[in-house]
């Protein structure tokens, strides 16, 4: 009996210790443009297997009313919930166990709204967003290298070897990472937001007009570059800076933050977040953000269409313009989504796009060319 009590409990401990971390979970880049984007990865929800986002600037679990239909998860009343674009609603629902690899993560609630209202076409294929309700008392080591995570237990712990602490803060929940920007450094404080795939965003008050530096973008937003930011050891080269208007995030701001670091801005680095002790590792080094090509693409009708050719990049260099029928795309088909279009071209320096009937092939590589920003 007492061999049987000891294998017993030997098959506890050893449960518990498989649940305690994930292994490596793989990431996928999910981009609509030429750098950056959002960080996606599989999961288990109630025996389904989805693809979700890591964002680490919502408040809230989100999740795809058509999935809340799969499951038969029944909303509760209609809740508010703030986002760094604004207040949703959505009616609020209790999740089943989240497992990722040998990591279950029980006792979550989300609000079901449509996923197309804050990310648009990168909701395609999604079924929810992992938001810091989630990463509370979670430790993630988040690998931008080799785009990996590994999720586990929030327990207190020191920065591995190679990396270092960087004090971590947080505003109505979010965390708020602090930057040394320029030369000489100033102190600057954004939120730190996978939930945004571009690098820096400055929120302003005003819309950008055209006596404001940089160079303008759709939207009416100005682009520019900023030469380096240093967050504890690791320096961040080449940065783009994409001043946007948003009268409603600067009062919520407080006077306290400059705006939001996306997910370019911590791309091609390692970093361990655990929201539980407001901790964050950062990996030492210098990481260069590449430059780009400078075109968007969109769907028109049955077309793949220029839809921005931004001034003095690339493209435009090349002579391509907006509304030119993309006729070839870098690995084959151009009646791909969208994000695939884009995932076939990261990390690389040069492509060959193909426009119009006869076929025009233009070589493009990429290069910085937004003007510098002022910090």
């Amino acid at each position: 009996m007492k061999r049987i009590a000891a294998f017993l409990l030997a098959a506890v401990v050893l449960c518990g210790a498989a649940s305690a971390q994930s292994g490596r979970v793989p990431l996928t880049r999910l981009s609509l443009g030429e750098i950056g984007g959002w960080i996606a990865l599989d999961l288990e929800l109630g025996g389904q297997r989805g693809r979700w986002l890591i964002d680490t600037g919502a408040s809230r679990n989100l999740v795809s009313p058509a999935l809340a239909r799969r499951l038969g998860l029944q909303p509760g009343g209609t809740v508010i919930a703030d986002t760094v674009l604004g207040q949703v609603r959505g009616g609020e629902v209790k999740l089943p166990a989240l497992r990722l690899g040998g990591f279950e993560r029980p006792a979550q609630s989300a609000l079901a709204i449509e996923l197309a209202t804050l990310i648009g076409a990168a909701s395609e294929g999604i079924d929810g967003v992992l938001g810091v309700p989630f990463l509370d008392g979670v430790q993630l080591d988040l690998d931008l290298r080799d785009w990996v995570a590994t999720f586990g237990r929030s327990e207190p712990s020191d920065c591995s070897t190679g990396s270092s602490a960087v004090p971590l803060t947080r505003h109505r929940t979010l965390p708020v990472i602090t930057l040394a920007v320029g030369e000489p450094a100033v102190a600057q404080a954004y939120v730190l937001d996978t939930g945004n795939p571009a690098a820096l965003v400055r929120v302003v008050a005003s819309s950008p007009d055209a006596a404001t530096p940089g160079l303008a973008v759709p939207g009416g937003h100005r682009l520019t570059l900023l030469p380096q930011a240093t967050i504890g050891m690791q320096k961040r080269t080449d940065v783009p800076v994409l001043r946007v208007a948003a009268p409603a995030l600067v009062k919520s701001f407080e006077g306290r933050l400059h705006g939001l670091a996306g997910t370019a801005f911590i791309d091609g680095a390692r970093w361990r977040l655990d929201l539980a002790h407001d901790q964050l590792c950062v990996e030492a080094g210098s990481v260069a953000t590449p430059g780009g090509f400078g075109l968007a693409l969109e769907r028109f009708g049955g077309e793949l269409r220029l839809s921005t050719i931004l001034a003095g990049g690339p493209a435009a260099q090349a002579g391509l313009r907006e509304g030119d029928v993309v006729t070839r795309w870098p690995g084959g088909d151009t009646g791909r989504p969208l994000a695939e279009l884009w995932a076939s071209v990261q990390g690389r320096d040069e492509i060959v796009v193909g426009v119009g009937q006869p076929v025009r092939e233009v070589t493009l590589r990429r290069a910085l060319f937004a003007p510098p920003a002022v910090p």
